[in-house]
């Protein structure tokens, strides 16, 4: 199973309230981390999926 997807259902019920875009950049962030970032905004922006430019990714977490 994707790890994507075991983090959705792990934290199906605490992001419930959140709104769907925090979500998702929450569970990308978890998901850089589990890739291998350090926990600070650069590496976890750094390690984000997607096809952005890596300050917007920072940027992205640094909103979150």
């Amino acid at each position: 199973m994707p790890a994507r997807q075991v983090c959705q259902n792990f934290f199906r019920d605490a992001l419930a309230p959140l709104h769907k875009y925090r979500q998702n950049a929450l569970l990308d962030a978890t998901i850089a981390l589990i890739n291998g970032a350090s926990l600070t905004l650069t590496s976890i922006g750094r390690y984000l999926p997607g096809t952005a430019q890596v300050k917007n990714k920072i940027k992205r977490v640094d909103r979150l």
